[in-house]
C-alpha cells in the first residue's frame, strides 16, 4: 500500500551559488558523514551534482512522509546506491529501512529531479 509521494526539483545554479559562496560549510549541512567521504574525492562539477542528488532526494523523502525536515536534518539521511547503481535512503535517526521506499533520481547539466514513493 503507498503511503506516501514526494518529488523535488532543483535548478543547479542555485546549489553551485550555495556551494561556491560556504564551500564545504554547505555540503556538511546536506551531507552525512559517509557521503562527505565520496563528496571530497570528487571533481568541482560532480560535487554541484551529488550536493543537488543528495539533497533532492532527501527532500523528497520528508516530503513522502509528509514531515518535511522537522525534528531531522538532511545529513541525518544517507544516499546510498546498491551494487546496479540503484539509489536508496539509509537514516539512523528514521527507521527507513522499517517503509519500503521506490527512490529515482535524474540528472541533467542544469537540473535535477528525485522521485520518492512509501510503500508499507
Amino acid at each position: 500500500m503507498i503511503i506516501g509521494i514526494g518529488a523535488d526539483f532543483i535548478d543547479l545554479k542555485r546549489i553551485k551559488g550555495l556551494f561556491d559562496k560556504y564551500q564545504n560549510n554547505f555540503a556538511k549541512k546536506i551531507l552525512s558523514k559517509s557521503e562527505m567521504i565520496l563528496f571530497k574525492n570528487k571533481p568541482y562539477q560532480q560535487k554541484i551534482s551529488f550536493l543537488a542528488s543528495s539533497f533532492s532526494a532527501k527532500e523528497s523523502f520528508v516530503k513522502a512522509l509528509g514531515t518535511g525536515f522537522s525534528g531531522i536534518y538532511p545529513k541525518d539521511i544517507s544516499l546510498h546506491k546498491d551494487k546496479k547503481g540503484k539509489p536508496f535512503l539509509k537514516s539512523e535517526v528514521l527507521q527507513v529501512r522499517q517503509l519500503f521506499h521506490h527512490l529515482s533520481i535524474t540528472n541533467t547539466k542544469k537540473y535535477t529531479l528525485s522521485v520518492v514513493v512509501l510503500e508499507k
